[in-house]
């Protein structure tokens, strides 16, 4: 008879085990699905009752380590990264207990974790777990390898959100120094680095040394892309800046030309980002007393951003006629007309345009002042 009632009760506590087990994968499966559909609360709330399920298992089951890291990723996009961390933590001391503390997937999660504190502006305490990493990434192998160069340059980006240029430089040279000697000097890999590193001798006035760095950009992506690729921008505005810093008139007038011509070519004639390049024109030439060039470049800049206005004017002034407000249409069409006072070459098909259409409008016009002089 007891033989008999252990039997039951074991096949009872089997039956709720699997009972368990099974709304724990539904809870998860359906925490996953609602992230991906960017229902982040409701996949909090299916997987922290997942959370409460798992912790009813063995300390050592895989599972608590995987809810702890998919609550990670959805109070992460959530947008609550003091969440995040805690759950974080939790998935790390689980690895550190099951694993071991030489388990290479602590510095993964270590390196999220300074992500989030980033998030949450405490660079001191980010900078201090990548400092943390790169030196068991440096115990653990050589000192010159890609994943020390990775950690020095997370490193220089901490340093840069704290405002300290000259130990972000110091950080990215030491990432560029083993990515060099790992690759070779026109490597891709080198790219985000080197946009940095120029981007702070900028920021430290070093313009002979960001001469350099944009210069050393611009060379592997020109071998990557060719002369005129758009993917050249960011290597081009650097360069042409670093030689206006330096005075290098000479040798900055042909990149500011070639930025221009980038920003034609990929972008359209009429593009906003062209007028942001020829203001910066128009003050490299008045820096050099070059009055005339520097008003043309700002009157073709001040055009640009005319037309783009004037454009969107008429655009909603179509819409409206769509909509059968004729007259709305035509105040509309007037103010995107005003919007091309004075006269420039830049929009004569624009503003020749608008005028046919107004003209066309005329009539409607003078219907609708009729019937309003009549009431």
């Amino acid at each position: 008879m007891g033989s008999q009632r252990f039997c039951a009760l074991l096949a009872l506590s089997l039956i709720l085990t699997a009972q368990a087990q099974t709304e724990l994968e539904r809870l998860v499966q359906s925490g996953n699905a609602s992230y991906m559909r960017g229902e982040y609360e409701t996949a909090r709330q299916a997987l922290e009752q997942a959370w409460k399920l798992v912790q009813e298992t063995a300390p050592e089951n895989p599972v608590r380590y995987d809810v702890l890291k998919r609550l990670v990723a959805v109070q992460t996009a959530a947008g609550q990264p003091a969440e995040a961390d805690n759950y974080l933590q939790q998935a790390i001391t689980w690895r550190q207990n099951v694993a071991g503390e030489a388990d290479p997937a602590i510095l993964t999660d270590m390196i999220e974790d300074a992500a989030l504190c980033r998030t949450m502006h405490d660079y001191e305490r980010a900078l201090g777990i990548l400092e943390g990493v790169r030196n068991a990434h440096i115990r653990a192998g050589e000192l010159e390898n890609a994943v020390v160069a990775a950690d020095f340059s997370r490193i220089a980006q901490v340093y840069l959100e704290q405002k300290k240029p000259e130990d972000a430089a110091e950080a990215l040279t030491a990432a560029l120094n083993i990515l060099t000697k790992l690759n070779a000097e026109d490597h891709p890999s080198l790219l985000p680095d080197l946009d940095r590193l120029g981007e702070v001798r900028i920021t430290l006035r070093q313009y002979d040394k960001a001469e350099e760095a944009f210069r050393h950009a611009l060379v592997i992506r020109e071998r990557l892309y060719g002369k005129d690729h758009a993917n050249l921008l960011t290597s081009v505005d650097g360069l042409a800046y670093a030689y206006f810093g330096q005075k290098k008139y000479q040798e900055a007038e042909p990149v500011y030309q070639r930025l221009l011509g980038l920003w034609q070519l990929s972008a359209g004639k009429e593009h906003p980002m062209v007028a942001l390049t020829l203001a910066k024109v128009a003050v490299f030439y008045r820096e050099q007393k070059k009055w005339a060039q520097g008003q043309e470049a700002a009157d073709s800049a001040n055009a640009i951003r005319a037309h783009f206005l004037a454009s969107g004017l008429a655009q909603e002034a179509t819409e409206r006629l769509g909509e059968d407000k004729k007259d709305e249409a035509m105040a509309l069409y007037r103010r995107a007309l005003a919007a091309l006072d004075p006269p420039h070459p830049v929009f004569e098909g624009l503003r020749a345009q608008i005028e046919k259409t107004l003209t066309a409008l005329q009539p409607f016009r003078k219907s609708l002042d009729g019937r309003r002089g009549r009431k």
